[in-house]
């Protein structure tokens, strides 16, 4: 996943899972509830 998998971010209230990256734009909102609460996605990798 590379790049993309940095940029993963869960919202703070709904809790879905989104990308701040898109193809065209920094994205710093939920795209379903426009919430600009959220937690990042802890990225675990193969030496975890």
């Amino acid at each position: 996943m590379g790049k993309l998998s940095r940029n993963l971010r869960i919202c703070g209230d709904c809790g879905i899972a989104y990308t701040s990256v898109s193809f065209t734009k920094y994205i710093d909102q939920c795209p379903i509830c426009k919430s600009r609460r959220y937690e990042a996605v802890p990225i675990r990798t193969k030496d975890d």
